[in-house]
């Protein structure tokens, strides 16, 4: 199961211009994204636990 990953107009504004700066970082962060989007708990991602109360929306 993928789950989808929403970005607004505004994030990917400041990412086209973040990675006008740092090019190099374009394969990690495609890498990243996939594997946030196939798996959201992956220890790889290292990351922190949601402190706030999330809901899932399942298309």
């Amino acid at each position: 199961m993928t789950f989808e990953i929403i970005r607004p107009d505004s994030y990917a504004k400041r990412e086209r211009k973040f990675f006008k700066k740092r090019p190099e970082l374009i394969k990690q962060y495609v890498k990243t994204l996939k594997l946030l989007s196939l798996d959201p708990l992956h220890p790889s991602l290292r990351l922190h636990p949601i402190k706030k109360k999330i809901v899932i929306q399942f298309p």
